[in-house]
């Protein structure tokens, strides 16, 4: 139910944003332009907005370069250490040693509860077909997600994957 939610605010927003810069480009305003993180995430207008969203673009830089650097150290930063057993080191370099994450655009950030936030994002990924997700035996696969982001009072983030689950929807590009 939060996920069709998520999604229905996600394709709202963007609805409501094409529509706003289709709007400026007949009135001969410049339309927003996304925003482009330093690993090549962009970030809709709205999402750039958001008051926390440097400290979400860092851990999300992080978290996507340590999948296409394959440094699980990097990755162990960007999660929960529920996150690390589920996934050690041996397993999480098989799930991820084709995997290569582009294409890569935060639609919008929600707050949540107890500061944190509700990531609404999409991203292509690929991998061989042995190292592709169960449900979508592909090379290439399109992700819309909506990622939990956890802010602690010092600045850091981490996103909680393990609060949501079902919070992906997963087709072949």
């Amino acid at each position: 139910m939060l996920l069709a939610a998520a999604f229905g605010g996600a394709v709202l927003a963007q609805r409501e944003y094409g529509a706003a810069a289709a709007s400026a480009e007949r009135s001969g305003d410049e339309p927003v332009e996304d925003r482009i993180s330093r690993s090549g995430v962009a970030y809709s207008p709205d999402a750039a907005a958001y008051p926390d969203q440097r400290i979400i673009e860092g851990l999300l830089d992080n978290y996507f370069d340590s999948i296409n650097h394959k440094n699980y150290e990097l990755w162990r930063s960007t999660v929960p250490p529920s996150k690390w057993k589920e996934l050690p080191k041996g397993q999480w370099h098989e799930a991820y040693d084709s995997t290569r994450d582009y294409d890569i655009r935060v639609d919008r950030i929600d707050p949540a509860k107890d500061r944190s936030a509700l990531v609404m994002m999409s991203f292509k990924s690929e991998q061989d077909l042995e190292d592709a997700p169960p449900e979508v035996k592909s090379r290439c696969v399109q992700w819309n997600v909506v990622y939990p982001v956890v802010l602690s009072g010092n600045g850091s983030a981490q996103l909680d994957i393990s609060k949501l689950p079902n919070s992906s929807i997963a087709a072949p590009c």
